[in-house]
């Protein structure tokens, strides 16, 4: 996605915007870090969010995260196939495929219908039926390939690169040059947009079930892939730029076109395999991911229950991947390579402010009521460990589960509810009313309310005890601080992006309330466990009636 990112958004600067993503990032990272730690089951917002807030805002935020990895997977599925189509049969698939279904489909969904990609996409669907163990094999081997192909170019680019061709090179039909050819802002909205590549840490939560020890392994997991991400983006973001013209990328297969583009016929061809070999295990992998998220949704009742089923050859589930596979070969028909750059960042930046707000909520939330902590399930009781009486505030002495302070978790709620509103209120005093000056009226009042809500996340850190856990894993230093500035700027990021992100944003919202309030309502496991609690005491009170009357007429 990177030459992509660097012809249409922001030019060389898109060095700086994956360093900026990269130190927004890292509050979030604590945060997934320390929720990876303390689930020790299959992870994800979903289930974080579940455990804090609840069913209704777990269902919308899981359908919510579905669509975003499968829009991730479609846009790599697409890179995939525009790079097999130009370097191997020199655009003759695209030509061929746009011929023929022109007859029968608008001419926008046959323009975008990729074959490749959705034959990669049922390939990969194939391998993941097979089961993990294979996905893992084969996902070893193509990243240390990919690593050493990286390398490789990076020292090429050394070679025949140049810093004029970096910071000097002006396009020759729209003007632009220099290091920030869209202008400083546009850095942001790389920023923004460069999330989506740093996802990797959300397929370790979600594969977090297979770790042996995961309070140990799942923490130095995510924290290892997120160090090692930031060094291969930007390490190979500036030998792009520094090798060839920026304006000269092209946005689908720029990478191996700047090797072409110097005539390194045999450089270009290991790049070329490493991309398509690095695209597929991506695809692997992100549909693991999705095909999980999937099963989750459907054993807690919230999706089709169908999609719960696991093969028991293979432990894999089935029918959610191919029904992850259906919906992201729908994504790729439905939207450009271009549409799907900006589509994927707001659902992403979105989830990990949820997942920021959530890890504030759980640490100080009795954690027995909704998630099991040896699971990662829904549904199942955890006591807590013991603490003195001297470490709690005088009001929680005497709660029900020992070492936890009761009643707390819903005035931490209530004051972080504030705080998104005064955050809110900011955001949109930043970019309206534009009419007042921006020094002079709209930073004063920015600034007052970011101090108001300091002090409310001093009151909660000060006001209220932090929940022990019964194995503490890695923790998130500075909570509540750290995680609110991850929400912050999180959602500072989403508000740089497009139009397009945000109608995707409410259009997601609105998908998961129809799935939600349509099915999920009615058949959700916590509805139904009610409902046989009712059962069970309409019997016993139609029993105790009979055998009172029996007793009456004996």
């Amino acid at each position: 996605m990177t030459p992509g990112i660097i012809k249409l958004i922001a030019g060389p600067g898109m060095v700086l915007s994956y360093l900026i993503a990269a130190a927004v990032l890292i509050f979030t990272v604590l945060s997934y870090m320390d929720l990876g730690a303390r689930y020790k089951g299959i992870g994800n917002a979903y289930v974080y969010v579940y455990a804090s807030l609840g069913e209704f805002a777990a269902g919308l935020i899981g359908i919510f995260i579905m669509t975003e990895i499968a829009l991730s997977l479609a846009l790599v599925a697409v890179g995939f196939g525009q790079n097999i189509d130009k370097f191997f049969i020199h655009g003759y698939a695209q030509q061929v495929q746009s011929e023929f279904t022109a007859s029968f489909l608008p001419e926008y969904v046959s323009q975008n219908i990729n074959m490749l990609a959705i034959a990669l996409i049922m390939v990969c669907c194939c391998i993941n039926c097979a089961g993990i163990k294979q996905v893992a094999i084969v996902n070893i081997i193509t990243v240390s390939y990919s690593i050493l192909s990286l390398l490789m170019y990076c020292i090429i680019s050394l070679i025949y690169g140049s810093p004029k061709t970096f910071a000097e090179s002006t396009d020759p039909l729209s003007g632009k040059g220099g290091v920030f050819p869209y202008g400083a802002a546009s850095v942001v909205t790389g920023a923004a947009v460069t999330v989506v590549s740093y996802g990797g840490f959300e397929t370790v939560v979600s594969l977090s079930a297979e770790a042996k020890d995961s309070k140990r392994d799942v923490p130095l997991a995510i924290g290892f892939s997120f160090g090692i991400a930031t060094l291969i983006y930007i390490t190979v973001t500036l030998a792009i730029t520094y090798l060839v013209p920026w304006y000269s990328l092209d946005e689908g297969t720029g990478i191996p076109g700047s090797l072409e583009a110097h005539s390194l016929t045999i450089p270009k061809h290991i790049i070329i395999g490493a991309i398509l070999l690095s695209s597929a295990s991506l695809v692997l992998c992100t549909l693991t991911t999705l095909a999980r998220g999937l099963l989750v949704l459907a054993e807690d009742g919230l999706i089709f229950s169908c999609l719960s089923y696991v093969s028991e050859c293979t432990q894999v589930p089935v029918a959610a991947t191919i029904t992850a596979s259906a919906i992201t070969i729908l994504f790729t028909v439905a939207f450009s390579y271009e549409i799907l750059i900006h589509l994927v960042s707001g659902g992403a930046l979105l989830t990990f402010a949820a997942v920021c707000y959530t890890l504030i909520i759980i640490s100080y939330t009795k954690p027995a009521d909704v998630v099991d902590e040896s699971t990662g399930l829904i549904r199942s009781e955890v006591v807590g460990s013991v603490v003195s009486e001297e470490d709690l505030s005088p009001e929680g002495v005497g709660g029900t589960s020992p070492g936890y302070v009761e009643h707390q978790d819903w005035k931490v709620v209530g004051w972080m509810s504030a705080f998104w509103k005064i955050l809110a209120v900011g955001t949109v005093l930043y970019y309206w009313p534009t009419g007042w000056s921006f020094w002079h009226v709209r930073l004063p009042l920015m600034m007052i309310l970011g101090f108001i809500n300091l002090l409310i996340l001093c009151y909660i850190r000060y006001n209220y005890i932090i929940q022990p856990q019964r194995e503490p894993g890695f923790v998130c230093p500075g909570i509540p601080f750290v995680p609110a500035i991850g929400i912050t700027l999180n959602l500072a990021l989403f508000s740089a992006l497009d139009f397009a992100a945000h109608l995707m944003t409410i259009v997601y919202v609105a998908v998961g309330f129809v799935i939600y309030f349509g099915y999920g309502y009615f058949h959700s496991k916590i509805t139904l466990d009610k409902q046989k609690a009712q059962d069970s005491s309409l019997k016993f009170d139609s029993n105790s009636e009979i055998e009172e009357i029996e007793c009456s007429n004996k």
